[in-house]
């Protein structure tokens, strides 16, 4: 008996287990890595995770219909973030690209950047960059439109410029209505900011809304002044805030920049666009 139990060695169970525990446990510690980092409600790190989790995992399944393989490019196991959260983060890097800029070249309060619903408005009155009835752009705002080009070029949105102005009416040889006056001051703004100040003209586009969508009442001076404008818009048509929408939400570079005109030092509101 005794030399029976000599000639046989220990005998080990099967520890091949242990790889599968060993990947189980890899996985658990990867999945609690996740839970605490997305725990952290600090949206610049929730977008950086959200993009290396798309792009570890990007690879999309097919259906298995066509030539035998069943992966494919795709679009990842980790959904886009909703554009309103890229809207506000874009909100937040143009307003502050426009007033570091803007403090530098000493044009504090003349750039007004807002949100709305599905888009970024960056506001220039025009009384800052065209003369009265004209689609001339100043010299003068040149420096300002760098400002907007700049703040733009931090995003990778369509950019729709818009040309604004009052309801008074106008009739010239060279500009029959509103119409043509508007269409004229966008496609003059759109011009600069592709052709000089290397905006991609690929995602940018011109419109002339004459006195169409006024922002207050044409009634007075002050509210004709603030419906002269030509807007920069960054258009988001994904994002979903709670299916909300109304005026604009102003959030100023240091201020309104309707309150002073640097081409003449006085305040906006006084002449009307054909005065």
């Amino acid at each position: 008996m005794s030399r029976r139990s000599k000639g046989h060695a220990e005998e080990h169970p099967d520890e091949r287990w242990v790889i599968s525990y060993a990947d189980l446990v890899t996985l658990l510690l990867g999945f609690f890595i996740i839970l605490y980092a997305t725990a952290d409600a600090n949206e610049v790190k929730m977008e950086a995770l959200a993009r290396g989790l798309a792009e570890a995992f990007n690879v999309g399944v097919k259906d298995g219909a066509s030539d035998g393989s069943i992966f494919d490019g795709g679009t990842g196991i980790v959904p886009e973030r909703n554009d309103a959260s890229v809207l506000d983060m874009d909100l937040e890097r143009v307003r502050q690209v426009i007033e570091e800029r803007s403090a530098m070249a000493g044009l504090d309060g003349q750039i007004l950047v807002s949100r709305d619903e599905d888009r970024i408005v960056i506001r220039l009155a025009d009384n800052l960059v065209f003369p009265s009835a004209s689609a001339d752009i100043r010299p003068e705002a040149r420096p300002l439109l760098s400002i907007v080009a700049a703040a733009v070029n931090q995003t990778e949105n369509e950019i729709r410029v818009e040309g604004h102005t009052d309801n008074i009416p106008l009739a010239t040889e060279k500009y029959p209505s509103n119409w043509e006056l508007s269409s004229a001051r966008a496609t003059a703004v759109l011009r600069v900011l592709t052709e000089e100040l290397n905006v991609d003209p690929a995602r940018a586009f011109a419109a002339g809304y004459g006195e169409y969508r006024p922002i207050a009442s044409n009634l007075t001076p002050e509210g004709r002044a603030l419906n002269r404008r030509a807007d920069i818009v960054l258009l988001y048509p994904n994002a979903s805030l709670d299916g909300t929408s109304g005026p604009l939400e102003g959030i100023p570079a240091e201020g309104n920049p309707i309150d002073r005109n640097p081409i003449d030092g006085n305040t906006s509101g006084a002449g009307a666009d054909h005065e």
